[in-house]
């Protein structure tokens, strides 16, 4: 063997060792319907609950947060208290940030945007504030590639909130979200969350999980996440944490954040809470 050979194969063996061609990279992905603000929300309302929810953020500002119901003023604020986050996000309205989104935050020195993109479910996605299937108001769903700084690890997030009075709705979205999912080129391990709308047996969730493996895996009865600002384990699971078969991802741990500061919640919702390995 010459010296060439010999080099070239010591390079090779260099690479094959390298902690960044094999390390294994923890995400801790969240997803948390924010609830808008609105005064009629009472002693709920933001200005009395942003501090709340602003200790969420913090709580997980190391990793992504995935929400719903997000408006551009809560948004900045959330940006002005923890300045390690950035954001992703396009509201649903005809003209943008002037509505509710569905906001991906992500700390910045650790994840940088690969690509994105915000699409309505309609009959056409492309156009912005867009209505179809007996949907009460602009539904959408925000994707985003994310790619970690130090490794090079990708992971997609699709982060959706779909119509609360429709069934049809329901129904006709997930199945654009599906197909939107996989005819992608790419093979990019997926996430894919969000509120739903629909209870753990409902049909558009049995049909997700012909694709994707369900976070939570607990007793039905106590996977309560939207309890109506009373709190409690005993309420509807409506939201969700769904990753793909993809030996890229493990799922670590997952739970259901029910953190609370005198007797008042961050929102009517309850984070959720999934750690994944990335490998």
């Amino acid at each position: 063997m010459g010296v060439r050979t010999v080099f070239s194969c010591f390079i090779i063996g260099l690479l094959w060792l390298s902690p960044q061609a094999h390390a294994q990279e923890t995400v801790e992905v969240v997803s948390f319907n924010i609830r808008y603000g609105t005064p009629g929300d009472g002693e709920n309302k933001w200005k009395s609950r942003r501090d709340r929810v602003f200790s969420i953020f913090k709580r997980y500002k190391e990793g992504i947060i995935a929400t719903q119901e997000a408006l551009p003023l809560q948004i900045d604020q959330i940006l002005e208290e923890v300045p390690q986050l950035d954001v992703v996000y396009r509201s649903r309205t005809e003209v943008d940030k002037e509505g509710e989104s569905n906001a991906i935050f992500y700390n910045k020195k650790t994840w940088r945007v690969v690509s994105h993109e915000t699409f309505w479910l309609s009959e056409t996605p492309e156009k912005p504030a867009s209505k179809s299937w007996g949907n009460t108001l602009p539904r959408i769903s925000t994707q985003v590639v994310f790619q970690h700084r130090n490794s090079g690890k990708t992971v997609k997030i699709l982060n959706t909130h779909l119509d609360r009075s429709s069934n049809n709705s329901r129904v006709r979205s997930v199945e654009l979200i599906l197909r939107t999912l996989m005819t992608e080129t790419v093979a990019t391990p997926t996430i894919l969350l969000g509120d739903f709308n629909a209870p753990f047996d409902d049909d558009i969730i049995l049909r997700v999980k012909e694709f994707f493996n369900d976070a939570y895996t607990g007793d039905e009865l106590e996977g309560c996440t939207f309890h109506g600002w009373n709190g409690g384990s005993h309420c509807p699971r409506i939201d969700y944490v769904f990753y793909d078969n993809s030996q890229k991802l493990k799922l670590k741990n997952f739970k259901i954040d029910q953190w609370k500061s005198k007797q008042l919640y961050p929102s009517d919702h309850y984070p959720l809470v999934a750690t994944f390995e990335l490998n």
